[in-house]
């Protein structure tokens, strides 16, 4: 019997909202075994991606929810190896430690991001518990720059912290000093508004679980 990838609960309602059907999940985790095993042989993303058939692609690409077709020679390495994560993130890197996750050609802000310490991640899981799907994106975008800064032209305005030195004590009393400063301002010009209590809120109960 050829085994396949055992897809989490998350993959697999993504995959059926991207459209495949029940018997292309299963060529869809059979691809991905495949692929893993090559890797584990030491098989270059890249190298792995070059020798999937035409159809292989497309049904990669689907999975993957890519709008164009997947040009492996234009990939980059990030790009590559993502391609071959679950779709509910599980494996991802971010190999520059940019804060942008390359999945095939496509750039995604990812938050926390995905070289973030696994406490780091569940401490996020819990503060966001209970918060709108906008309340969270907006907290993940303005998180993901007070560390990152903004990208001008492909150029980060700030270079990258190492995921020890981001997350480290004294970093955090920082990070979070910087944090609630740009809250107290944003109360003063707008008030305590809905985003600004679900705001403090949150970085009660984030800095609370870090231990910052």
């Amino acid at each position: 019997m050829i085994a396949s990838t055992q897809f989490s609960a998350e993959s697999t309602q993504l995959l059926q909202a991207r459209g495949l059907s029940k018997s292309q999940i299963t060529d869809f985790s059979l691809l991905l075994d495949k692929a893993h095993k090559q890797q584990g042989q030491n098989v270059s993303a890249k190298q792995v991606l070059n020798d999937m058939s035409g159809s292989e692609l497309k049904l990669l690409q689907k999975a993957s929810s890519l709008a164009d077709s997947i040009h492996v020679a234009s990939l980059s390495k990030e790009g590559a190896v993502n391609l071959l994560a679950q779709p509910d993130n599980t494996g991802l890197v971010d190999i520059n430690n940019d804060g942008i996750v390359e999945v095939g050609a496509g750039r995604h802000m990812i938050f926390p991001p995905v070289n973030a310490p696994a406490h780091v991640k569940e401490a996020w899981d819990k503060s966001t518990e209970g918060l709108s799907f906008q309340d969270k994106m907006v907290l993940e975008l303005n998180l993901h720059t007070s560390i990152y800064g903004f990208e001008i032209n492909g150029v980060p305005t700030k270079p990258a912290p190492s995921p020890e030195q981001q997350w480290s004590a004294n970093n955090l009393v920082e990070w979070f000093a910087t944090l609630r400063s740009g809250l107290e301002r944003s109360v003063k010009e707008e008030g305590w508004t809905h985003f600004n209590l679900a705001q403090k809120g949150f970085y009660d109960k984030f800095e609370a679980l870090l231990g910052a």
